[in-house]
């Protein structure tokens, strides 16, 4: 219905643009009526092929329904530790059943924030995505901050972005992040995320900084598959341009697409087959970039770990270590 409706509409202004065009040789062509009847039996033709071919498609598959106008997320304050659904104001049902908004402790983001400046993470992003020094897409690299290890990482050309990953390449700098998130209050949200799904135990077993000034156009994909809802990667805003929404949340039968805004203070967490990409943006005449912390959180077990593992692309927890999970386990609620 969709793709019907915006091809008629073209129609209607091609037709318009060419009786124009042809109107316009008037005064000079001396056979500018059979001229301009020419143009518009050839458009006709031409309009009524790609219609049939649009209504086609449309029956073949279900249209993907963009809203033109911004889409936020219902933007209720929440409490530490709070797991609410996401929900839009124009729809009553959820449109992703693992698509979810979480509060955050109110130090939270200070520490996270003061953490990345003093490990220069902040900086070393402004130089990737602002001063337009990016990695090739594809390309990983072993680096340091203050001694610690991490792996930088930009993913391929396929993403369609200047978005990087940075990521504790080993266990050391892995604990040295949980030492922040636990100061700012982390356990809190591991609390409430625990006893609304009713899990067993967690492990933040997965962490990272992302920053991004430009995406043309967000790859769809998923962070966690058939964890038995029991993983789940948290979004949480550091640095923010206010400039529409940074989230593309596609719906559980993949026909409708909602946009989200980030809130400081609030992560948006993502479980299950939760389709979602990096909206649309470009901070680059401004200078500007967006950066957030990600932390995978799970109740691991032996019938999801191979699962969990599948989805991790960086150096920490090490690729395919089934017990390395295993063995840590619940070790943080």
């Amino acid at each position: 219905m969709v793709l019907c409706q915006k091809a008629e509409l073209i129609a209607i202004v091609l037709s318009a643009l060419v009786l124009s065009f042809a109107q316009s040789f008037t005064p000079h062509h001396p056979q500018s009526s059979s001229f301009q009847q020419q143009c518009l039996t050839k458009l006709s033709v031409n309009l009524r092929d790609a219609l049939e071919k649009s209504r086609r498609i449309s029956q073949q598959q279900p249209a993907v329904n963009l809203l033109d106008a911004l889409d936020t997320s219902t933007s209720t304050p929440l409490c530490s530790g709070e797991v609410v659904p996401m929900m839009w104001e124009d729809t009553s049902k959820l449109l992703s059943k693992n698509a979810f908004r979480v509060g955050l402790p109110p130090n939270l983001l200070g520490e996270l924030r003061a953490y990345a400046n003093r490990m220069g993470i902040t900086d070393f992003y402004r130089k990737l995505v602002v001063e337009d020094r990016p990695y090739n897409p594809g390309t990983e690299n072993v680096i340091r901050f203050q001694g610690y290890k991490w792996m930088v990482q930009r993913p391929k050309s396929h993403w369609a972005s200047n978005m990087h990953w940075t990521s504790p390449a080993d266990e050391e700098a892995h604990d040295d992040y949980l030492r922040v998130l636990s100061a700012g209050g982390f356990d809190e949200v591991l609390e409430g995320v625990g006893t609304y799904f009713g899990l067993e135990a967690l492990s933040a077993y997965h962490l990272s900084f992302i920053g991004v000034s430009q995406c043309e156009k967000g790859f769809i994909h998923a962070d966690v598959t058939e964890s038995g809802t029991m993983a789940f990667n948290m979004i949480i805003p550091l640095i923010l341009e206010d400039e529409g929404p940074e989230l593309e949340i596609l719906s559980d039968d993949e026909t409708t697409t909602r946009y989200y805004k980030y809130e400081y203070n609030v992560a948006s967490m993502v479980g299950d087959n939760a389709l979602h990409a990096t909206a649309s943006c470009d901070y680059q005449e401004k200078g500007t970039m967006r950066m957030a912390a990600t932390v995978y959180v799970g109740d691991i077990t032996p019938g999801n770990v191979n699962n969990l593992l599948l989805s991790l692309t960086q150096a920490y927890p090490p690729v395919g270590n089934a017990q390395h999970l295993l063995d840590r386990a619940g070790s943080h609620w």
